[in-house]
């Protein structure tokens, strides 16, 4: 995934923040309006959407079914919620519809507690207000079992499911019990039923308007060296400005280790050409990226009926670093369903490279490169347009990367590090055994 897309996910995380203020509230589209937003969706899915033809379902018939619900909605929050769950329909971790507006915002944010399913439950992960923790004991660890008093699973695939944009069962998972699992109106609260594992069970009323404590920024990339002198290498994301300069300020470090961990957990892509850069370190020969195809559509074939042709990008091959030692010690790679993208895109190289081995749970299974349209009422349509598969054709969109060695988490061991300040999860000491066992 290209950077475009990455910027427009991080706005509109930054808008639907609890600190923003919205700047307008009403309905200020009208039903004309409502049908050109709705049919822009459609008409430039059947053209762009790269997986169009994957489709199971007749979408000119969802169209026309969706067009009375559009219409009978009340403000144009809910009327973006619709097209949501239209675009949604189409099950790409890279096609989507948002907004600009910090007023349609106010309808869908936060509260301050961050949740991730985790061995088939709802866990708190953290939980960004004091309050919670010190008057209500709301703390890590904790299992939502019921929201405003339904089931949780059976809320989260009722009420939010429906309108993930996701390519895989795995990305819509970690994005469904995430935060989008408690959103909603400022104005209103959302109560949540826990359990503290010891079979205690209570609840919390929790006001969407609670402020919340910042995260902690995440360092671009956080390098550490650990027993055996194993480094361990973080990179939160592929995006950032000056990424080749904040890498290479690192390396001299990296060479001295004797073998390398690099964890993209939790990265959620960027800019291929940066992937790419990372593993121009880890080999002296070329190496194959992903390839890529789009499809081509004329007019006067359709008309003689002829099938859709395809475009077949140029092979993607990675040249190793110049005027630098490459690293050529072990390495593994930490993958989960959080790795996404162009962080994806880097497990394709790295794979191809036969470098070591990819250790964790599946990737998040969604890569390409989007077309945006503007909609009525400052809002946009994302569009996947491009087919990224292995150099043999081998898919992963859709699938996620596969790890060589697949390693889940429990709760102790993914809030080992949040707990205690150190990386005790199951995939890190997993790599470090299979790092030891190379380095002998």
């Amino acid at each position: 995934m290209k950077k475009l897309i990455f910027f427009l996910m991080c706005s509109v995380l930054a808008s639907c923040s609890n600190g923003q203020e919205p700047i307008s509230q009403g309905n200020t589209l009208s039903d004309a309006e409502k049908i050109v937003g709705l049919s822009k969706c459609w008409s430039e899915a059947k053209y762009n959407f790269v997986y169009f033809d994957r489709l199971t379902f007749n979408w000119d018939s969802l169209y026309q079914a969706t067009i009375p619900v559009v219409l009978a909605t009340k403000n144009d929050f809910e009327y973006y919620r619709e097209l949501q769950r239209f675009v949604a329909t189409l099950q790409d971790g890279h096609t989507r519809v948002s907004w600009n507006r910090r007023d349609l915002w106010d309808n869908w944010v936060t509260i301050p507690v961050i949740t991730r399913l985790i061995d088939g439950k709802m866990i708190v992960t953290e939980v960004l207000n004091n309050e919670l923790g010190q008057l209500q004991g709301i703390k890590r660890g904790l299992e939502i079992i019921k929201i405003n008093g339904v089931d949780v699973h059976e809320y989260v695939s009722t009420n939010i499911k429906p309108f993930v944009f996701s390519s895989t069962e795995q990305w819509t998972n970690l994005m469904a019990y995430g935060r989008e699992a408690t959103r909603g109106k400022r104005s209103e609260s959302i109560r949540l039923t826990f359990n503290d594992g010891n079979n205690q069970v209570f609840e919390s009323t929790i006001s969407h308007s609670m402020s919340e404590n910042d995260l902690r920024p995440m360092p671009l990339f956080d390098f550490s060296v650990m027993e055996d002198n194993i480094g361990m290498l973080r990179i939160d994301d592929f995006w950032r400005d000056n990424f080749t300069a904040h890498f290479d300020s690192i390396y001299t470090k990296i060479l001295a280790t004797d073998a390398l961990i690099i964890d993209i957990r939790g990265n959620g892509g960027g800019n291929s050409n940066n992937s790419e850069y990372i593993l121009s370190h880890l080999t002296n020969e070329s190496f194959n990226m992903s390839a890529w195809s789009s499809p081509r559509y004329v007019p006067a074939f359709a008309s003689w009926n002829r099938p859709k042709e395809w475009h077949i990008g140029e092979p993607w091959i990675g040249q190793p670093v110049k005027n630098k030692s490459f690293y050529n010690k072990p390495v593994v790679v930490l993958i989960d369903e959080s790795t996404f993208s162009a962080a994806e895109d880097f497990c394709v190289g790295f794979r191809n490279m036969k470098r070591g081995n990819i250790i964790g749970t599946p990737s998040g299974g969604s890569t390409g490169n989007p077309i945006g349209f503007g909609l009525p009422g400052d809002g946009w349509v994302l569009l996947c347009t491009k087919k990224d598969t292995y150099p043999d054709g081998t898919e992963f969109v859709g699938v996620g990367i596969l790890p060589d060695i697949e390693v889940r988490e429990t709760v102790s061991s993914f809030l080992s590090k949040a707990e205690t300040g150190i990386d005790n999860s199951n995939a890190t000491r997993k790599a470090k055994e299979v790092l030891k066992s190379s380095m002998k």
